[in-house]
Formats: C-alpha cells, structure tokens, sequence
C-alpha cells in the first residue's frame, strides 16, 4: 500500500513539473497582424529564436500569440525563469 502511494505521488510531482515547463500550444503559433488597420505595438513568441519580439498588430482577429508587453510574452511563453510560481 505505501509503495502504491509513493508512486503515485512521484507521478503526480513529475506531472506537475512537466506542465510547468511546457509551452503553451498559443507560443508556437506564427504572430498575425488580423485583417484591421489598427497599429498596435504587441509582441509574440518566435519558436525560432527562442524569444519574444514585436510586431503590429491591427486590432481585431488575430490568433492567441500576441501580448502587450514582453514581459508578458516572456512570463507565458518564455523559458520559465521569468515565470511566477
């Protein structure tokens, strides 16, 4: 029974961790300007380069890998040292 327990609670500690250091699936998305003419400084996730970095972005549409700021890109996308919690 105990040895039951234990592993069930390695994998439940393994689970938690996985989940905190994956992406996303929104962080691998392509950025998308959406088909308004608005120009909004927003920022999304290169899966190339590893980082967040700007584009504009139009105001409407679009998909879920736009951010307002690069911190806020970074904390949901990035590599999880700027990640709280």
């Amino acid at each position: 029974m105990n040895k039951v327990l234990i592993t069930l609670l390695i994998v439940l500690c393994y689970s938690i961790i996985l989940l905190k250091c994956t992406k996303p699936t929104e962080c691998e998305l392509p950025y998308e300007t959406g088909p308004c003419r608005g120009m909004f400084q927003s920022y999304y996730f290169n899966t190339t380069s590893n980082r967040c970095e700007q584009f504009i972005y139009g105001g409407c549409g679009g998909n879920k890998n736009r951010f307002e700021n690069e911190k806020e890109c970074m904390e949901e996308c990035g590599d999880g040292s700027q990640r709280n919690g």
